[in-house]
């Protein structure tokens, strides 16, 4: 059993004594967004160890049971990590973190020298301090890192954002990425970056198989290069565009 399962099961088990009993009554009697306990029920998401502990202690569970739970989390992470699932943003949620700043601090705590303090973050990805607060506490917020200690972590290995749908907000934050590509072009040396490109003419039919290509090489050069000690946060940007534009008659 994973822990979806079990949290359905008890779900269903309250309404069963009381039909009016919702989602989000359950979501708030554990002291967690009905939003999330759905993403949980979907085997979406995951949670890391503040929000686990909050929905064990909301369960009333005896000292026997209570390690089982904390197995049956842990399973589900393993099951997540080898499924290769990734947690998909919410559209709305995306529209507030649409800045690069957001996705590099979150992987720059993948690294081995991370630092939680606001003044390292605000030097390493020279952000002002102020910037660096701010995305902190919106991170926070939408349970995308917690505090284990005195250490601020990811709640999840990978995060992605819908595909296929258009949203100024989504083309805005890969405009950032483009321009950060530009900036890199300028300043960093050739051993540090690798920008190329090449010209071609093409059968505009295969371009559902070029993204699918393109989308297993991002997960396949994504393994590479977190492989090892993590040191720097890279962007890696595959870029399929027409040169050409649509004769019309």
């Amino acid at each position: 059993m994973e822990l979806s399962n079990l949290l359905q099961n008890i779900l269903d088990e309250r309404r069963k004594k009381n039909q009016s009993y919702s989602m989000r009554a359950f979501a708030r009697d554990l002291s967690i967004s009905s939003g999330r306990l759905s993403d949980i029920i979907n085997r979406k998401y995951v949670p890391g160890a503040a929000v686990a502990e909050r929905i064990i202690g909301s369960l009333e569970l005896t000292d026997e049971e209570r390690p089982k739970i904390r197995q049956l989390i842990e399973h589900s992470h393993q099951s997540l990590k080898l499924l290769g699932g990734a947690h998909q943003l919410q559209e709305s949620h995306y529209a507030i973190l649409s800045d690069w700043h957001h996705y590099a601090i979150l992987n720059l705590m993948e690294t081995n020298d991370f630092q939680s303090e606001v003044s390292w973050i605000s030097a390493r990805l020279n952000l002002a301090p102020e910037v660096v607060e701010d995305s902190l506490s919106k991170l926070l917020s939408f349970e995308l890192i917690e505090r284990r200690e005195d250490r601020l972590v990811p709640t999840h290995k990978n995060i992605t954002t819908t595909h296929e749908i258009p949203s100024e907000v989504i083309r805005e934050g890969h405009r950032q990425v483009i321009m950060q590509s530009l900036d890199s072009l300028e300043m960093d040396p050739t051993e540090l970056r690798d920008i190329t490109s090449i010209t071609l003419p093409v059968n505009v039919a295969n371009l559902p198989r070029a993204k699918e290509l393109a989308r297993d090489f991002r997960r396949k050069i994504a393994t590479l290069l977190e492989e090892g000690d993590k040191t720097e946060v890279y962007n890696i940007c595959v870029q399929i565009v027409p040169v050409t534009r649509k004769k019309f008659n």
